[in-house]
């Protein structure tokens, strides 16, 4: 079952989705991302991003596929706490889930949720692009392109003094950009497939709505080996990476934008 990633499609991803449905899901998604690892690698990429910033300047960045608001108003805490400033466009295509980070994200003016699908999107100025639990609803097929969109809404490349610290899954796997330069990037956060994340899954949504039940346990067999970002990463021409894993089988892939020819 779990040898190969499952290709069927999660309730969520129906487009009579409904609202009903997007607020039973969300309400076990924000505690799965609180208590296991959803946040976390996200927050510890702009830990670490965040040294070569300017406080003086405004750093936009672009959440696709932002579910109901959470991790938007984690990087907004975050970058408050932290005394930095962000400039957040948070996007999902579904109308009932829109409404739904609308107002979890209503005391937060540095956060504009639109409804928008990610391929309406025409390139863009941004200097981050977020992307959890948002790659693995897509095949194998379409990944390589899927990322290569999500680049292309990054900000031109700009030199910049920036400080990046963080070690890849392995070495051979990425090729490091050095001098380091504050590149846009894409940060992807999603699940590595492994028995026990299933099992842990399996068990956590015993209680859950019996959408989010089944759409938790499938995402799991939708999610990522190793080998298989590498090789759908290669299938792309996609070198400028660092991949990393984290709590509870997430891995966070970090894609820079390359420099024009």
């Amino acid at each position: 079952m779990l040898s190969h990633r499952a290709a069927i499609s999660e309730r969520m991803d129906s487009p009579d989705f409904s609202r009903q449905e997007v607020i039973d899901t969300f309400r076990f998604i924000e505690p799965v991302n609180r208590w296991f690892g959803g946040r976390r690698p996200l927050i510890s990429f702009f830990n670490r991003e965040s040294r070569g910033w300017d406080r003086g300047r405004t750093y936009h960045v672009l959440d696709v596929g932002c579910g109901s608001g959470d991790i938007p108003v984690a990087l907004a805490q975050w970058a408050r706490h932290s005394g930095y400033r962000v400039r957040v466009d948070a996007i999902d295509n579904n109308p009932d889930t829109v409404r739904l980070a609308q107002q979890r994200c209503q005391n937060y003016p540095e956060i504009s949720v639109y409804r928008r699908d990610m391929s309406d999107l025409q390139g863009g100025n941004a200097d981050y692009i977020l992307a959890s639990m948002f790659l693995h609803h897509f095949r194998n097929e379409e990944i390589p392109a899927v990322l290569a969109h999500l680049l292309a809404q990054c900000r031109t490349v700009e030199a910049a003094s920036c400080v990046e610290a963080a070690s890849c899954v392995e070495a051979a796997s990425c090729r490091l950009i050095e001098p380091a330069t504050c590149h846009p990037k894409v940060i992807v956060s999603d699940l590595l497939r492994d028995p026990l994340a299933y099992l842990g899954t399996w068990l956590f949504s015993l209680t859950a709505s019996p959408v989010f039940r089944h759409d938790a346990r499938l995402s799991v067999r939708k999610g990522f080996t190793i080998p298989e970002l590498r090789r759908l990463l290669s299938d792309g021409s996609l070198h400028h990476y660092r991949l990393e894993t984290h709590f509870f089988y997430r891995f966070l892939l970090i894609l820079h934008k390359e420099e024009p020819s």
